[in-house]
């Protein structure tokens, strides 16, 4: 029940990290760009989904303080100013991407939401490097390396997402600018990740298997492949997460709760799930269908 218990939280990390990472990374992307055609599509991209990613981190959160309460105490109370920080840009990126519909004119909404994506993702990469490390601050080198490399990781996904994204919209000039966005941020995620694992001593075949999905997802950018990249772009960035979870040296046999409060939240998630999964998997393909006219 341990190691089930475990598989699912990480399972929700990485759904969190494909998904409501992405979204992170186009927020940086919105920020960056000055083009107010990049910015629509990115608007357009997130709009039915940005808020419906959260479920995946409520998610992991539930789990890990019923499932294993004291390590949700320890990290909770350790790192709580990052994890107040993230869950504040959530609100502030939240909030002014809904405002800054209802008033354009307000120059501060866009610049906000862009902010606030860059800070969640890196405090959250803290942290995350810290517990898996072993550390004691997130502002140490790890934790700031941890930050940074998510956040980066955040946006290499969030461009290849993008790339298909424009090309569905009819947008061929955007979508060739998010294609150069992908390739310079894969590039800069491949110089970071590799030699931060061989700094900090990991030895998880999956560091390897990030860094050919890494270089496949390199080549198909180059080769157009926008629909397969899509896919080795995601499991590139997240084997990485995998990786970090394998260094944990935490004592999850120890802290998980009773097997009788495990059987009791394996058959909530059941039921849950019976209504999530299907309406996630409905919101998205609807999503993705070419648009029509009325």
């Amino acid at each position: 029940m341990t190691t089930a218990a475990t598989a699912l939280i990480l399972a929700g990390l990485s759904a969190y990290l494909l998904f409501g990472g992405a979204d992170f990374g186009a927020g940086l992307w919105h920020l960056v760009s000055r083009r107010r055609a990049d910015k629509d599509v990115i608007e357009h991209a997130m709009g039915p989904l940005w808020e419906a990613n959260h479920v995946w981190l409520i998610f992991v959160m539930v789990m890990t303080w019923t499932a294993f309460p004291p390590v949700f105490a320890d990290v909770m109370s350790e790192h709580w100013v990052p994890l107040s920080l993230a869950a504040l840009g959530i609100v502030a990126r939240g909030s002014t991407f809904v405002f800054s519909k209802a008033d354009p004119d307000q120059r501060w909404y866009p610049w906000l939401f862009g902010a606030s994506s860059v800070l969640t993702p890196y405090c959250l990469g803290s942290v995350a490097a810290v517990v898996a490390t072993g550390g004691s601050s997130w502002l140490s080198p790890t934790g700031l390396y941890g930050g940074v490399l998510t956040t980066a990781l955040c946006a290499y996904l969030a461009a290849v997402y993008l790339i298909w994204d424009a090309r569905r919209l009819g947008d061929n000039d955007a979508s060739l600018r998010f294609r150069g966005f992908a390739l310079l941020s894969g590039a800069a995620v491949g110089l970071l990740a590799l030699p931060g694992a061989a700094a900090l001593g990991v030895r998880s075949p999956m560091i390897w298997l990030s860094a050919l999905a890494g270089t496949v997802s390199l080549v198909l950018l180059v080769r157009r492949a926008y629909l397969s990249v899509r896919v080795t772009g995601g499991l590139a960035v997240v084997t990485v997460l995998w990786g970090a979870a394998q260094m944990s040296g935490l004592d999850l046999d120890g802290a998980a709760a009773q097997d009788a409060v495990l059987r009791i939240v394996f058959i909530a998630l059941g039921v849950g799930a019976l209504i999530l999964v299907p309406s996630m998997t409905w919101l998205y393909v609807l999503f993705q269908r070419q648009p029509r006219a009325h």
